[in-house]
């Protein structure tokens, strides 16, 4: 079984953690420079060349001390906001800040975000696979290949995640869904999608839903109900909270040091 329930996470032995470190003689991923005590940038640019025809707006936080020209390079979540919602949703909860708190304390190796457009007229997020990805890609020190690239979504971004990642099992290791659950009606087609997916690509999926939230929580829980047919490994997270970014940034947390795991 895979479900878990919301723990406080406590941190420790943490000098131990860094000798271990630094006795590692490959490296998979930029490490933090030594010595680094700057925070996160987040700048906001635009695609001006799309396929769509129009470009395409994101925002980008680069973590602390990044280095353009380390080799390796970070890993990269994607988050899409909600409808209605534009690429700084995430970052105007201070998702970065945790991001910060994390990568300093060296709980989580550097790793980029990636604010993306809402994907209400693009449900299938059709502009993040052919004109977002290979855009930070090449402008970025991204590392390519989905053992380092997740994406997660609130809302309706959840399942424009799902959809992303189930549909390119090639491109995203994990996806998160925050506030998001099973479309109604999609349930052939996501178990499908599933079936079909070679098992050394399988992806991870982590939920986060409200109590105060029902509708979400009972599509995250059909949702499980399909993963568990497939053998898809998930965590569930259910606390007191509702359907804002508020509550889904409270348990940014979790999800990062999850996504971590696979670093």
């Amino acid at each position: 079984m895979y479900v878990n329930q919301i723990m406080k996470t406590h941190s420790f032995c943490f000098l131990i953690l860094l000798l271990l470190i630094s006795c590692t003689t490959a490296k998979d991923h930029a490490e933090l420079e030594l010595g680094c005590d700057s925070l996160g940038e987040i700048l906001s640019s635009e695609i001006e060349n799309v396929s769509r025809g129009y470009s395409y707006r994101y925002m980008i936080y680069l973590p602390p001390c990044y280095d353009a020209t380390a080799n390796p390079g970070y890993p990269v979540i994607y988050l899409v906001p909600g409808l209605g919602s534009g690429a700084n949703a995430w970052f105007n909860v201070g998702i970065n800040d945790i991001a910060d708190q994390l990568i300093l304390s060296g709980e989580v190796s550097p790793f980029i975000i990636v604010g993306t457009e809402a994907t209400s007229n693009d449900p299938s997020g059709a502009d993040i696979i052919k004109d977002l990805i290979p855009h930070v890609e090449s402008n970025f020190n991204a590392l390519e290949g989905r053992s380092y690239q997740a994406i997660a979504g609130a809302s309706l971004g959840g399942s424009a995640a799902y959809r992303l990642t189930f549909q390119n099992p090639d491109e995203f290791a994990s996806v998160g869904m925050f506030g998001s659950g099973l479309i109604i009606g999609e349930d052939e087609q996501v178990a499908t999608w599933l079936a079909s997916t070679k098992k050394a690509n399988q992806p991870r999926v982590f939920f986060n839903s409200g109590e105060q939230d029902p509708l979400m929580v009972e599509r995250a829980q059909a949702m499980v109900e399909i993963l568990e047919d497939a053998g898809i490994p998930y965590e569930l997270v259910i606390g007191e909270g509702d359907h804002s970014y508020v509550y889904w940034a409270s348990n940014m947390y979790q999800y990062f040091k999850w996504v971590a795991e696979e670093w």
